[in-house]
């Protein structure tokens, strides 16, 4: 399956599968569009996203995805307000909510908030966004149920309100009277809500999922990107906790403390510093490996692993995600690093036993005792 999309509370599961067979991922947060063009998708939908309780996903992960190709879809929700801000770069905005943040009509990112239930409820929408409650005051005018005046000051009600607290009964209890005749339309229009009003994030995010069904009709073609992707040192750290996360699971490695875990990653940070600095250190020294070498090694490395024939070495690269490019770079850096160590083996014996002791000096916890040492702090 090539194609994905986000989905949460805009619109229910059964009834986006109704209109487009595609792979259905939880609503996006930062870093899921990372870990998912590792897939290689061809087409990817944005409809639901979070944004209070995790970070949102980032517009440099739509750019790097548009940059390799894959076509971005959003609508209704998150996929809404980041396809109004990215659709210049390629990104394709679909409904009515885009085009409202597109033209600026709507601006704040709390007009598509709601809460919902967990995935086991189906992310059941707990409270209504304002989108819908304008949509629907919009709707209640065309009918006649309500005037103008009226559904500006529900929308202004509306949008003081927390937008976990918005849904239609909250924001008539919340309603001024100014005239006799508005508690009746305000019923009526709380009676066409209930009744009639069908959600507008639904309509969009069924737009958006018809809209990539007719694309994916067509004979495939990548997307040519009209900017070039530039990597960020934030882009950088997000892939390289992707990847730290992605061989964790990969080893089954269990859950350490916080303590234990800064720990680990200071060794694994330490290596691979020695394995750069090699890899330097051979560039400016000419240094060159001869194809016995890195056989011999390679060997080594397949015998340490366990893997005893080469369709098992190409099954176990695969699972672990490793191109045969990443491999040799890795096997010629343990090579680098072995004649580094030749080259400096004198000082580095010598430094071995103070290694030692401040790797294992026990942790006295403290000594209050005064030594008259210039370390002490100074009195007076």
């Amino acid at each position: 399956m090539t194609v994905y999309v986000f989905l949460g509370p805009s619109l229910p599961l059964d009834e986006a599968r109704a209109i487009l067979d595609a792979t259905y991922l939880p609503p996006v947060q930062q870093g899921d569009l990372l870990r998912l063009l590792e897939r290689k998708p061809r087409h990817i939908g944005i409809i639901d996203g979070y944004f209070e309780t995790v970070p949102a996903v980032w517009h440099k992960e739509i750019l790097l995805a548009l940059s390799e190709g894959v076509h971005v879809f959003g609508a209704a929700s998150m996929g809404a307000l980041r396809a109004a801000e990215l659709q210049s770069f390629g990104m394709i905005g679909v409904g009515r909510i885009f085009q409202w943040f597109s033209d600026e009509i709507i601006v704040a990112d709390d007009e598509v908030a709601v809460r919902h239930a967990p995935a086991e409820l189906g992310y059941l929408p707990l409270n209504q966004s304002l989108v819908d409650i304008r949509d629907g005051c919009a709707s209640a005018i065309e009918e006649g149920i309500i005037g103008a005046r009226l559904a500006e000051n529900i929308i202004s009600v509306a949008r003081a309100l927390p937008f976990w607290e918005r849904n239609c009964d909250t924001i008539a209890a919340a309603m001024p009277y100014a005239e006799s005749s508005e508690p009746r339309e305000i019923a009526a229009w709380l009676a066409y809500m209930k009744s009639r009003h069908v959600s507008l994030k639904a309509r969009d995010a069924a737009a958006l999922l018809a809209k990539m069904k007719e694309v994916i009709a067509e004979p495939w073609q990548a997307g040519h990107p009209n900017f070039i992707y530039e990597p960020t040192i934030f882009m950088d750290r997000l892939l390289n906790e992707i990847a730290l996360e992605k061989t964790r699971a990969s080893l089954a490695l269990p859950q350490e403390s916080a303590e234990r875990e800064a720990r680990s990653i200071d060794q694994l940070r330490r290596a691979a510093l020695l394995r750069v600095v090699a890899r330097e250190h051979a560039r400016r020294s000419g240094w060159e490996l001869d194809q016995a070498e890195l056989a011999e090694k390679a060997s080594a490395l397949w015998s340490a692993l366990g893997v005893r024939s080469p369709e098992a070495a190409m099954r176990w690269m695969e699972r672990s995600g490793i191109s045969e490019q990443k491999l040799r770079s890795y096997i010629s850096d343990e090579l680098y690093v072995a004649r580094l160590n030749g080259v400096h083996r004198v000082e580095v014996e010598r430094e071995l036993a103070l290694q030692m002791l401040m790797m294992h000096a026990p942790q006295t916890g403290g000594d209050t005792r005064s030594s008259g040492s210039s370390c002490d702090a100074p009195s007076t």
